[in-house]
């Protein structure tokens, strides 16, 4: 029961947090969802990458975005896993606004084993959003160590935009993870 009570909080607290920035955030990326999707596919199916990590992440299929209605009423979502897997490890969902822009993005994890390969797919889309490698690399190493949710921030001279990832419990299993990047325009 406690741990049913965790994970809920940990929902509202994103939902929350998400809601309550909504009036300064703006999207993750001008690109459109279709070409952000083909430049993280771009660098997975290197020969290179492939080499040392041989992940596949299945094409966007279009869904009803449920989960931040103030966004947009659709988003697109792709399984990532390993080839020798059996199952995929987990998703990448990605809300987009009225242009078909990436507002913002979620990378769940479907089981605790497979945040390695999740992390390699967060910092591979950090990177594509236009971050630095210091930029990507800082969001993902400075997540506050909070019980319930935790968060880093950084300013991207690049991009102009402030990047928020979060990272939490799945919410709907009683293991994994999720990450939500999301953006500002606000340097505080």
């Amino acid at each position: 029961m406690k741990k049913f009570f965790t994970i809920f909080f940990i929902c509202l607290a994103m939902a929350a947090n998400i809601s309550v920035a909504r009036a300064d955030m703006i999207r993750v990326s001008d690109v459109d969802v279709q070409n952000f999707v083909h430049s993280i596919a771009n660098v997975i199916y290197s020969e290179e990458f492939q080499k040392e990590k041989p992940l596949l992440l299945t094409n966007a299929a279009k869904i009803e975005n449920t989960e931040f209605p103030e966004i947009g009423k659709t988003a697109y979502v792709c399984q990532f896993g390993l080839k020798t897997a059996t199952a995929p490890d987990g998703e990448i969902i990605f809300f987009i606004d009225s242009e078909e822009k990436v507002f913002a993005f979620k990378i769940v994890g479907y089981s605790n084993q497979s945040a390695e390969n999740a992390s390699v797919l967060l910092f591979i889309a950090l990177q594509n959003l236009g971050l630095t490698q210091a930029d990507a690399e800082f969001l993902i190493n400075n997540l506050s160590d909070d019980e319930f949710l935790a968060s880093s921030i950084v300013w991207s001279e690049t991009k102009n935009r402030c990047f928020v990832l979060m990272a939490g419990a799945r919410a709907q299993s009683a293991e994994g993870f999720q990450f939500v990047v999301v953006a500002s325009d606000k340097k505080d």
